[in-house]
């Protein structure tokens, strides 16, 4: 009897283990997404990281080539290394690819910062394609503040700050992603607007 007792607990853990690898191989085909990789990326992007990024964007290429997102994480990764051709030929290959609205959106996005990391190195005309950027994303989506935040930038490095407050005011008032970023631009128009008057 215990002998039976004690094979039954045997299988019973076997089985257990097994659903445990089991579970464990689903969470990570879930996890192992071009979609995935991409979000993985940008997060890693954001945080200053430049070679981790580029290892989960080229992963989300290797499950699925023509997704549109992991081109533009390239492009901005390539940008942040300086390596401007690079990162506008994966920008235009997203465009090739773009799915839906949102991934056209995020292309334009992706344009804007590329511009505003180059600018000159990429175009003389940097700040003429942004605006035809912004122009583009407003269309597909009016309330997204990234297309009002980098236009606002792209305003404040050119100093046209009357252009780039305007900007910083419209992401604030859609009080979403980006707000605060927006409102210490702004803070920092208004101590540049005022050292110059005091000058």
């Amino acid at each position: 009897m215990r002998e039976q007792i004690r094979w039954l607990w045997y299988i019973f853990l076997v089985v257990i283990l097994i659903g445990c690898s089991d579970l464990r191989r689903a969470a990570d085909v879930k996890l192992d997404t071009a979609s995935r990789h991409v979000l993985n990326g940008m997060k890693l992007l954001e945080a200053g990281k430049v070679e981790a990024p580029l290892a989960e964007f080229s992963r989300a290429l290797e499950l699925d080539p023509q997704y549109a997102p992991a081109y533009v994480g390239l492009g901005l990764v390539y940008g942040f290394k300086s390596v401007y051709d690079t990162a506008m030929k994966k920008m235009s290959a997203a465009g090739l690819y773009a799915r839906n609205d949102e991934q056209h959106l995020m292309i334009h996005i992706g344009f804007m910062r590329l511009y505003l990391m180059g600018r000159e190195e990429i175009s003389q005309h940097w700040l003429k394609k942004i605006e035809e950027q912004f122009h583009k994303a407003v269309l597909i989506d009016p309330e997204a503040p990234e297309p009002f935040f980098y236009m606002g930038l792209a305003y404040k490095f050119s100093f046209c700050f009357d252009d780039a407050r305007k900007q910083f005011i419209r992401v604030i008032e859609l009080d979403k992603e980006f707000a605060k970023a927006a409102a210490e631009e702004y803070a920092i128009i208004q101590k540049i607007e005022r050292d110059l008057s005091d000058k």
